[in-house]
């Protein structure tokens, strides 16, 4: 097997725990139950793209212009791949831990960097695989089309997240330059990533907001769709006239330009690695360091301070964690100023006032469950794991400290959002309970079962934070389990109203309190285990 093989081999067995997995002789069975409700909740995932797919397909069909669907699939994977790798960029191409080992192995630059953004492109090639297989299968069972389509869409579909990973890639690298020139780079990185992913959220709720009724009836204006698209993003244009039309220039062209600027770029950083990632690792200190009163704290305090400090020191821990919150805070906002028609597209959509109204506590459970920072925090002690159990307090003490995190960013959250969520809506009293009973107590499910699932399947042995905080069991698990216990109540708050919401709040809270006890026992013993 030729080096590059081997750097993505190594690289897989490694950061996916399958050595682990394969040489030691522990039981797996949580592991394995684990992985289990992953591949599930990741077949429910496609089995709702294919049916959303289905039902666009259905209205557009008159027309014979079921391809739109298609590029509104591809637009969509295209823009997760350049959100989910923008703050993968520091920590999997640059600033690596393993660093120094890899550059002393008898290989070329070219074929460590090679390996480094084929990493990346085969993180976000899974989640253009779970959109656009199944929007495929549902074109292919619409549109019956001819044999050409199958194979120029399976070519097309490894091409499709090329573009968009360099354009992600060039900008998590232009933050992390501009962060490294402060003093305080780490803080100073989360910043400027937080401040890119509004400005990105700001300009796309722009255009869905102010994009009329274009997605309500697809049989009525699906030329309009097409061009709205494809003026957002051009390769839609190129995708859509190669898959749906068979045109072989524009197939031609897509190709060149995904694989063409996918060659450059990778040569082009080979020539300018070093000289990067220098810039990017440099740390500065002060020149007018002084000596000042040491701080003392109880145990508690302390344990908490650790782990702000240790949250806060990652962009890629602050923003895969803060999404959701900060999504939900626009959207109470927007929902304050302008009501459910500040909501462009989504406000047409039939019931959605409706739903709006009986399952709003559930929308901001939501938010909350798709970023939990308790399912990474065991993980991330990494090889300092030492240091923390050889602590004189008790264990219990830093299971509350990791807990603490997460409801530090849960409580002000929930709290204003609901606020702003009463005010627009106006509900009855009992309603204006439940929206922060039953977020806070989803809240602190999510952090429960995050904390409680990281430590079953813990990984200390990453050389990238990445690796544990986005790629992780314990993470997608998580997120999933949220989603589906706040989606399902949501559905069923439509037809059965407040019930619902009292039934969720009764069995979050019995959760919450099993959960902790859990925690408090044989979490702390599988602590102390490690």
């Amino acid at each position: 097997m030729n080096n590059l093989g081997l750097l993505l081999k190594t690289y897989m067995r490694t950061s996916f725990g399958f050595n682990k997995a394969r040489y030691t002789h522990e039981k797996h069975s949580k592991s394995t139950g684990m992985t289990v409700l992953l591949t599930v909740c990741y077949i429910i995932i496609i089995f709702a793209v294919f049916g959303m797919s289905m039902g666009m397909m259905d209205s557009l069909k008159s027309l014979h212009a079921e391809y739109i669907v298609l590029n509104i699939m591809m637009m969509a994977a295209s823009v997760m791949v350049l959100f989910t790798t923008i703050y993968k960029v520091n920590g999997t191409l640059f600033g690596f831990r393993d660093y120094d080992l890899q550059m002393a192995l008898p290989i070329k630059t070219s074929t460590l960097i090679a390996s480094r953004v084929l990493i990346l492109y085969f993180l976000n090639i899974l989640f253009v695989l779970g959109i656009m297989a199944p929007a495929g299968v549902a074109y292919a069972i619409v549109a019956q089309p001819a044999a050409a389509f199958y194979p120029i869409f399976i070519v097309t579909l490894f091409a499709i997240p090329m573009l968009p990973l360099i354009i992600a890639t060039v900008i998590g690298t232009l933050i992390a330059m501009a962060a490294s020139r402060f003093k305080r780079k780490n803080g100073m990185n989360v910043i400027l990533t937080v401040a890119a992913f509004m400005a990105f959220m700001v300009v796309w709720l722009g255009f869905w907001t102010n994009s009329g009724d274009i997605m309500v009836n697809f049989a009525d204006v699906g030329g309009m769709v097409n061009n709205v698209l494809t003026g957002v993003y051009p390769m839609t244009a190129l995708y859509g006239n190669a898959v749906g039309g068979f045109d072989v220039l524009a197939l031609v062209l897509f190709l060149a330009i995904s694989f063409g600027a996918f060659a450059v770029f990778t040569a082009v950083v080979s020539k300018l690695f070093k000289r990067l990632n220098t810039s990017i690792t440099t740390t500065r200190a002060a020149a007018n360091y002084k000596m000042t009163e040491l701080k003392e704290a109880t145990p508690k305090k302390a344990l908490y301070r650790r782990e702000m400090k240790r949250y806060f020191s990652s962009s890629q821990y602050v923003l895969n964690t803060a999404v959701g919150p900060l999504l939900l805070v626009v959207a109470a906002i927007i929902l304050l100023v302008s009501g459910v028609d500040g909501f462009g597209v989504y406000s047409d959509i039939p019931q959605f006032g409706q739903l709006l109204s009986a399952a709003a506590p559930m929308g901001i459970a939501f938010f909350i469950a798709i970023g939990c920072t308790t399912a990474a925090s065991v993980s991330l002690e990494g090889k300092n794991l030492w240091i923390v159990r050889s602590l004189p307090v008790d264990t219990r003490l830093v299971l509350k400290a990791k807990l603490n995190v997460a409801m530090t960013l849960y409580i002000p959250t929930v709290l204003i959002c609901g606020t702003l969520f009463n005010i627009a809506l106006k509900p009855d009293p009992l309603f204006i309970v439940l929206m922060y009973a039953v977020p806070l107590a989803y809240s602190y499910f999510t952090a429960l079962f995050g904390l409680k699932a990281n430590l079953n399947s813990p990984n200390f042995d990453w050389t990238n934070e990445v690796t544990v905080i986005k790629q992780s069991k314990p993470t997608l698990v998580t997120m999933l389990v949220g989603m589906l216990l706040t989606i399902v109540p949501a559905v069923l708050a439509l037809f059965f109203g407040h019930a619902v919401m009292l039934a969720a709040l009764a069995l979050a809270v019995v959760l919450d309190v099993v959960l902790y006890r859990n925690l408090m026992t044989k979490g702390a013993a599988q602590f102390e285990s490690f």
